[in-house]
């Protein structure tokens, strides 16, 4: 029996997060997946004298945010349940650490399948706290990451684009992206921008025949297109396309590699304007 889709969404109250939310609650809806809404809090107990009342500014605080949680959920709810065929399961969390760290430790506690999370833009002073912490969840995450930015809205036609450089893993990572998106029945396009204009017609007869043995109904497309920037190419490459989803394979790398790697993967979280689902390499 196939496991029950598990989805992790890190709130912290702000429009963009409960954007997220409300993206998150439209496909799990879709895909008969269920929804965890967590919120991080820290706790400042620095002007607290013992340890008793620490205890209980604690356990105050933790019952004052737990209370904001649940009513913003119920809010978020009752705005779109009209439009829904059946409200998932939702259930919330309170947790106090490291915001990063904690969502990590919740995401391995619950078997979460995936972590879907807002965010607005580099642009934003916002972001400068959010797209670190975005960042910093797709690289130690134990499961795919989904970040949406803010004012994204969810489309039932999925058009998603897959940014692929011929890795071995990408038909696997791609068949889990369709897999993800089945009951929307997903058009899959794949791009590859051929940065030393090599030759790679045999790889694309690769990605092709996978396609046409595993998911014919697809008619995907795969393109090996050249490049200067790659992230104003992909964004021309998605606008012109009409792409409202981008997936993306992120490869584990050493701590030596990682210096010295300017990661595509965490450019793409701050500049595209459309959701970006991050599979990673997990060992």
């Amino acid at each position: 029996m196939e496991k029950t889709t598990k989805i992790l969404v890190p709130i912290d109250f702000s429009n963009c997060s409960k954007n997220a939310l409300i993206y998150t609650i439209q496909i799990a809806n879709e895909i008969s997946a269920n929804i965890q809404v967590l919120n991080v809090s820290s706790i400042d107990t620095s002007k607290v004298d013992n340890s008793v009342s620490s205890s209980v500014a604690i356990d105050e605080q933790i019952s004052l945010a737990r209370r904001r949680l649940s009513k913003y959920v119920q809010k978020v709810t009752e705005n779109i349940h009209s439009t829904l065929a059946e409200m998932p399961s939702i259930q919330t969390s309170i947790k106090i650490g490291r915001i990063e760290d904690t969502i990590r430790d919740v995401a391995v506690k619950i078997e979460a399948s995936y972590i879907i999370m807002g965010t607005q833009g580099e642009n934003s002073t916002l972001d400068k706290y959010l797209g670190s912490v975005a960042s910093n969840v797709l690289n130690n995450a134990p499961c795919p990451v989904m970040v949406i930015p803010e004012n994204t809205e969810f489309e039932k036609k999925v058009v998603m684009v897959y940014a692929t450089n011929f890795l071995d893993a990408d038909p696997y990572e791609i068949w889990k992206a369709i897999k993800l998106f089945k009951p929307l029945q997903p058009q899959i396009k794949c791009v590859h921008f051929n940065e030393k204009q090599v030759f790679v017609e045999d790889k694309i007869k690769e990605l092709e025949t996978y396609f046409a043995e595993t998911a014919p109904e697809l008619e995907a497309q795969i393109y090996s297109l050249p490049v200067k920037d790659k992230v104003k190419d992909l964004n021309d490459f998605i606008e012109e396309h009409n792409i409202n989803m981008l997936v993306m394979y992120k490869p584990k790398r050493s701590f030596f590699e990682s210096i010295f790697h300017k990661s595509y993967t965490q450019k793409m979280a701050k500049h595209t304007n459309i959701p970006l689902l991050v599979f990673k390499e997990i060992k």
